[in-house]
């Protein structure tokens, strides 16, 4: 019994996997002929292997998870793999045959029937609701199958009922319905990390297309503009107090030109150049390029003493990655207080720490971490924190990030050791 559980349990997971093929409507390299023809293939063998080895609870007893890939074959699949699947079905049955086989072909009709028709609506709807529908509609068929196939048994075929076959029998729509709501929930967090993932990667082709052509066509006239304006500094007879109005173009004209470089850290493809790093020396010299910042702003820079520690890995890049998260962690972090830095080995892999104490961040900021246009700065655009979690993920490494409002934030970049 507990084997054709674990079967049918594991079965039902197969289309999860295959629906990666046919969920994500906006990719455009998929053949989308042959990957609904995967997916009515593989729905086939769960409906036959879920048939094949029922559970058995007593003699004369049995239930699987059929329902679980018709569903699935007509919610996610479309109308006409539901139907196929729904064909499958209802043959298989009739070459089981056995008692009940009548009841179990016309309520396998009407699931088709009820679930296609929510095929158009069921789509639009937010996740919460699409459990809700199932879950009504699962539990109104099953209990239905149950209901009748127990009337039929009794007035046909004499069938003795005690308690131990109820309660089998009236769990039946519970496990079908729990099954089902698993793996949908499973399918819609998969659809859903899908299209997340498809969303960053087009806002990124869109800003590597920007960035490469306004490059060259603003970046000329705005280094022109900045050297008239240095030279009319200069100028005796400006008056001083209108000086100042040329320091803050100047200092707009600075910050456009940092925006655009945010842009090109994003689509540079300049080839990688792997190298043993000592990660001591690299945090030390670090701290050496960025102390006069945290001077000025009246931030502790502080490297923790640590055991000498070498990772493999782009030099250039890895100082990018670190660099950006240490100038985050300075321009978040009020006067007078700390950015810490420190590295050491855990569970074969190299981290690199670096906290503040600065101002923080909430829940729904952190998830934001990393994402294009994304900052809790003012004058931010998120370009140069998406640009280091790209880097890192480029090395087989990955930028982790915890915060507390008030308290400050911890950044861990771990790469393999």
């Amino acid at each position: 019994m507990i084997e054709h559980l674990i079967i049918n349990l594991l079965v039902i997971l197969v289309p999860i996997l295959c629906l990666q093929f046919v969920l994500f409507e906006k990719n455009t390299t998929v053949n989308r002929t042959r990957a609904s023809f995967l997916f009515q293939v593989i729905n086939a063998g769960v409906v036959l292997v879920c048939m094949t080895f029922p559970v058995s609870f007593s003699e004369g007893v049995f239930f699987d998870l059929r329902y679980v890939p018709l569903f699935i074959s007509f919610l996610y699949g479309g109308i006409i793999p539901g139907c196929l699947t729904a064909v499958l079905l209802i043959g298989y049955r009739l070459f089981l045959g056995g008692e009940g086989m009548i009841i179990a072909v016309l309520f396998t009709l009407a699931a088709g029937l009820i679930t296609s028709s929510q095929y158009q609506t069921y789509h639009l709807l937010p996740i919460k609701k699409k459990l809700k529908k199932i879950t009504g509609m699962t539990l109104g068929i099953t209990l239905s199958k149950l209901l009748f196939l127990m009337l039929y048994l009794a007035l046909f075929h004499s069938f003795s009922w005690d308690m131990e076959k109820t309660v089998i029998y009236a769990l039946y729509p519970l496990f079908q319905t729990a099954a089902l709501i698993v793996v949908i929930s499973l399918i819609e967090n998969i659809r859903y990390a899908l299209n997340f993932r498809l969303q960053q990667s087009e806002m990124l082709h869109s800003v590597g297309q920007l960035a490469a052509s306004v490059t060259h066509e603003v970046r000329n006239p705005m280094a022109v503009a900045r050297g008239f304006m240095q030279i009319f500094q200069k100028e005796k007879y400006i008056p001083e107090d209108k000086k100042i109005f040329l320091t803050m173009m100047i200092e707009e004209i600075d910050r456009a030109q940092m925006i655009i470089s945010d842009y090109l850290s994003l689509v540079k493809t300049n080839s990688s150049r792997i190298e043993r790093l000592n990660v001591s020396e690299l945090i030390s010299s670090l701290r050496s390029v960025m102390f006069p910042y945290a001077l000025l702003k009246g931030v502790d820079l502080v490297q923790k003493p640590g055991d000498v520690i070498h990772v493999v890995g782009d030099p250039v890049k890895i100082k990018q990655i670190l660099m950006n998260i240490i100038k985050n962690g300075i321009e978040a972090t009020p006067e007078g207080g700390t950015v810490m830095l420190s590295a050491f080995i855990e569970d074969k892999e190299v981290i690199i720490n670096i906290s503040d104490t600065g101002i923080g961040m909430g829940r729904e900021q952190l998830k934001m971490l990393g994402n294009p246009f994304f900052s809790t700065k003012t004058s931010g655009t998120g370009l140069g924190l998406m640009a280091s979690y790209r880097m890192a993920a480029e090395m087989n490494g990955r930028i982790e990030a915890a915060s507390e409002i008030g308290k400050g934030t911890h950044f861990k970049i771990v790469f393999p050791k």
